[in-house]
């Protein structure tokens, strides 16, 4: 068994003790108004305890302890300091990946430490670069034969990213050591989408993608990157990834896009690539347990809570399968089937999730449906509805669509 080493990557606007402490602020150090009170950040217990924010929860259950191992470690979100204390700073990022442009590693000193925390970083996400490369840097450091990343939001665009940069800049010890990837909803953003975020590099083996059928909130399309010719097989493909790498690293892959998943095609399905829709939010997914996948801990349901405690352990499952290893059992007891009964029996606080409407075509531009994209660059118009690609859902399980759902794309998605 190879040795491995595990990346956690945190979503937007997350710390690296995400989920595990209830965090508060105190006014008077902010000196706003001299108020006595303390502002509520965030309560652990909008998190299922099972699974707490699960990259956070995966990386203890890896490492034991929150702070970074040998064999795990996790990447704060864009826009956040590492651990959240209300006057705390950033730890400085690593950008010691060897082969790294002067450009990247000078894009990265801006996002590397001082206070991270503003909303304009979490909206443009533009410390995504700087993340990714810290993460591979601290991969390739790890001398292991293996790496696992597991990551949600923006830190599940970041896994792809970092495997673009071990394979554009680790050089012959790293360039072709394997990588696993489970990605929970993956979102870049509202800015430009690269081609290292719509195309998966030749060095991931496994491509696991969970995506929320019920997030409808402008900006949150959710990327769905392409097969790499490992996957496809096809000797197109092989040709096409022989093409050299782009000159920058925003462009590392952008001449190298190969067959998009989202469209209909008479390839082969693709080996090593997997893609999942739940019910739920975009928080929902990533642990989350209230009803309108928000914040108040007294909104919390079991129901809901069944779609994070059944990602936590397709999350395990897979890590596992891949040789990671976890000195803790999993926190959730239920089954597979258990949980899945759960989720379509209570799709009422789905439903309500994305509104509260029947799924119709009465808006202009279908909004009751959410949009995903497999495409770089910034049209807004180069997205999909979801609902068009993933083929019908089974009649058996509560997915509600439009009347115009159509069709389905090149890969079969499994609906959880």
């Amino acid at each position: 068994m190879p040795s491995v080493y595990t990346v956690c990557f945190c979503g937007t606007a997350c710390a690296r003790d995400e989920g595990e402490v209830t965090r508060y602020w105190d006014y008077k150090l902010l000196g706003l108004f001299a108020k006595n009170d303390q502002r509520l950040i965030s309560h652990k217990d909008i998190f299922d305890k099972g699974t707490g924010y699960i990259p956070v929860r995966l990386h203890t259950e890896i490492s034991t302890h929150l702070q970074d191992t040998k064999k795990s470690v996790t990447v704060r979100g864009v826009g956040e300091n590492d651990w959240y204390d209300q006057m705390d700073t950033c730890d400085p990022l690593d950008a010691t990946l060897p082969g790294a442009p002067e450009e990247l590693r000078k894009y990265a000193r801006t996002y590397s430490e001082g206070n991270q925390r503003t909303m304009g970083g979490q909206i443009a996400g533009w410390a995504d670069a700087a993340l990714a490369l810290h993460a591979a840097s601290r991969a390739a450091a790890s001398g292991a034969e293996q790496y696992n990343f597991v990551g949600h939001s923006r830190g599940a665009v970041e896994s792809i990213m970092a495997a673009w940069f071990l394979y554009a800049y680790g050089g012959e010890a790293c360039r072709n050591i394997p990588i696993n990837i489970f990605a929970i909803d993956p979102v870049p953003g509202t800015g430009e989408w690269y081609g290292i975020q719509t195309q998966l590099p030749p060095n991931v083996v496994n491509y696991v993608g969970v995506y929320a059928w019920d997030h409808l909130d402008v900006g949150f399309s959710a990327v769905i990157p392409r097969p790499n010719a490992r996957m496809t097989q096809q000797r197109e493909h092989e040709a096409i990834e022989g093409r050299g790498l782009g000159s920058t690293w925003q462009t590392l892959a952008n001449n190298r896009q190969l067959a998009d998943p989202l469209l209909a095609s008479d390839l082969p399905k693709p080996e090593g690539y997997r893609l999942y829709a739940t019910r739920g939010r975009h928080s929902t997914v990533a642990g989350i347990g209230t009803t309108d996948g928000l914040y108040d801990p007294k909104k919390f349901s079991d129901d809901v809570a069944a779609v994070p405690r059944l990602i936590y352990k397709m999350a395990r499952g897979y890590l596992t399968r891949w040789g990671t290893t976890f000195h803790t059992k999993s926190q959730v007891r239920d089954t597979v089937r258990q949980l899945r009964k759960r989720i379509h029996t209570a799709h009422s606080h789905f439903d309500a999730m994305a509104g509260g409407q029947t799924r119709t075509s009465r808006y202009v531009s279908r909004q009751s449906v959410r949009r995903v994209s497999s495409i770089h660059g910034v049209l807004g118009w180069n997205k999909y509805y979801f609902e068009d690609v993933v083929g019908t859902p089974p009649y058996r399980l509560a997915y509600p669509c439009t009347i115009e759902q159509t069709g389905g794309g090149w890969v079969d998605w499994t609906f959880l």
